[in-house]
């Protein structure tokens, strides 16, 4: 019989969870000090633990910011499949995943300012990224077209709708402050509707509907 039959989570599953804590506090320290400006020991610091504790999780610095970038990858990709589940049409998947990323990455990570630095990854490091980054960017444009099939989305490029799209959405990093008036949900909600609009098919019918509700 298993020790507390099964019900505490086993070694493996308590160092990945401590893994992915250390990553998302990584990420506010990469945003506050930026990543040229952030060590180690700063990251150990705001976790209240010694630089030898924070290396048996992440060997380097590169390594904790290639770490950060597959996070966040992992928050985009869960976004969107929890959309493509719920939502009806193509523009109704695009915006609950794209709203639900903004959430994730300006709430629970603290306004990660170092997606907008891939640059700081070098080597196969960087290659793996951009490959996630380029698959994500091709399941936006397959909705897209799904949205205009069905009717939601008018005819455009879907390629530059969806950078258009990640574009404003990726941007809200640079200004988003935590301690501001405006809630993680109220900048997701309101920047997705105002960012798809522009492609929407019927966009002041949508704004009435979701007036009223």
């Amino acid at each position: 019989m298993s020790r507390w039959a099964n019900a505490l989570p086993n070694r493996e599953d308590q160092l990945e969870t401590k893994r992915r804590a250390i990553i998302r506090e990584a990420a506010k320290v990469f945003s506050r000090r930026g990543v040229h400006g952030t060590s180690l020991e700063d990251v150990a610091e705001r976790l209240g633990v010694s630089k030898a504790a924070l290396y048996r999780y992440v060997p380097s610095k590169q390594d904790l910011l290639y770490a950060c970038h597959k996070e966040a990858m992992v928050i985009a990709d869960d976004s969107l499949g929890a959309a493509e589940a719920e939502g009806q049409t193509g523009l109704e998947k695009i915006r609950r995943g794209m709203a639900r990323y903004m959430r994730e990455m300006i709430g629970t990570m603290g306004v990660p300012v170092l997606i907008l630095e891939e640059n700081a990854l070098t080597g196969a490091q960087a290659a793996e990224i951009m490959r996630l980054r380029d698959a994500f960017e091709h399941r936006m444009r397959r909705l897209v077209e799904e949205g205009i099939a069905d009717g939601s989305i008018v005819k455009i490029n879907p390629k530059l709708a969806v950078f258009t799209l990640l574009g404003a959405v990726h941007w809200v990093t640079k200004w988003y402050s935590p301690d501001g008036a405006w809630s993680a949900d109220d900048v997701s909600e309101a920047l997705i509707e105002v960012a798809t609009r522009g492609f929407a098919a019927n966009p002041e019918s949508e704004l009435k509907a979701s007036l009223k509700g």
